[in-house]
């Protein structure tokens, strides 16, 4: 992982601290090469061609992303806990798309404060998530194989990491004692580095995309749909033309959970939003996950039957799918409630008072006994 003639012994912005090491070697070997390759993005700052900037930073998080399911199958395969893995994946999902936001709230200054910001995220990130997170999980994975139960063995980790608050604090001031120093060699490299802006819009593009992209199912998030709706709302109020919103629910998810595992849930959501994408092809037609179990659709410039339409074809595809939920109360497969509302907008109407109406309308589907559309 280390590269050649870098210089990484003379200038680290973050150096190695055997605190740091949880007694999992692949897991400890992973965040060295992270702590490797963020010292790198320091070091291309300064560095002659301006694409390094770009690279070191497409490359950290290429292998973050890599690491990040390299951990999590470590963790699932040891632990037999769902809500333990899945709370630790959900800190992993949101490293990139901090790391977008910080982009953004520097666009307008110079880079050298964009990458001076990020450096400083991804330092104080991995020592919380190292010594707060992965640390308590490796104590957990210990104590079981000591013969412990998982419930026991997490007393124990939450005991044990209790103690680690002091090391901790220890860690961060040695990290930023370190980081300061270095980082005004950084400073005096910055004005020649402003051109490599340009460079990172790919890396911009990509994590652009993850920001408004919900991971599981890789449909849009609620972030977008409230920006999308915005958009719409107001095209279709200048234009006086049919605007709807469908609202969807997985009528009794969380019994597909408990019956089947998480797991299994996961897989029905992915194959829910594939469906929402196959039925979804027009150009007006913008689907969204904006919750757990929960979907939107918004379609815009359309005819006041077109919600109806598509609403019959997705539940039309779901009975295809035969997924099982052998507990709901209305089937033994998946099913879905929906609600529509359809209407052309005026300046008196708003995203709240549309979305109240869809919602009453999905309301109403579940007290009719779910598993229909009302429109």
């Amino acid at each position: 992982m280390k590269k050649e003639n870098r210089g990484l012994d003379l200038f680290e912005v973050f150096p190695w601290n055997k605190n740091f090491e949880i007694g999992i070697k692949q897991i400890d070997d992973q965040h060295k090469n992270i702590v490797v390759l963020l010292n790198e993005l320091a070091i291309s700052i300064t560095h002659p061609e301006i694409s390094e900037i770009s690279g070191a930073l497409s490359e950290l998080a290429d292998y973050a992303d890599y690491h990040f399911k390299s951990e999590e199958e470590v963790w699932a395969n040891h632990i037999k806990d769902d809500d333990l893995v899945h709370m630790h994946k959900e800190s992993h999902d949101s490293f990139l798309p901090k790391i977008l936001e910080i982009q953004k709230q520097n666009e307008h200054k110079p880079l050298h404060y964009t990458i001076e910001a990020i450096l400083l995220f991804l330092i104080r990130w991995l020592i919380f998530h190292i010594i707060g997170e992965d640390k308590g999980l490796a104590l957990i994975i210990s104590a079981m194989k000591e013969g412990k139960t998982l419930e026991e063995s997490a007393v124990i980790s939450e005991k044990e990491m209790s103690g680690y608050n002091k090391i901790l604090i220890e860690a961060i001031l040695s990290m930023y004692d370190g980081l300061s120093s270095r980082t005004i060699r950084l400073m005096r490299e910055r004005n020649a580095r402003i051109k490599a802006e340009n460079e990172l819009k790919e890396v911009n593009d990509k994590l652009e995309k993850l920001s408004i992209t919900d991971q599981l199912t890789t449909l849009h998030n609620r972030r977008h749909f409230d920006h999308i709706f915005d958009l719409e709302l107001k095209r279709a109020i200048r234009s006086k033309t049919v605007f709807s919103l469908v609202s969807l629910d997985i009528d009794y998810f969380k019994r597909i959970n408990d019956t089947y595992g998480h797991q299994y849930g996961d897989n029905a959501l992915i194959s829910l939003g594939k469906s929402l994408k196959d039925i979804c092809q027009r150009p007006g037609d913008f689907v969204f996950r904006v919750g757990g179990e929960e979907f939107s659709i918004i379609i815009s410039d359309s005819k006041n039957e077109s919600a109806l339409n598509l609403a019959k074809s997705l539940q039309d595809k779901i009975k295809i799918l035969k997924i099982e939920n052998t507990n709901s109360d209305v089937s033994k497969y998946m099913t879905v409630s929906i609600g529509i509302i359809t209407l052309i907008p005026n300046i008196n109407d708003t995203i709240d008072s549309i979305m109240k109406k869809a919602d009453e309308k999905l309301y109403l589907a579940k007290e009719k006994g779910r598993n229909r559309i009302i429109n």
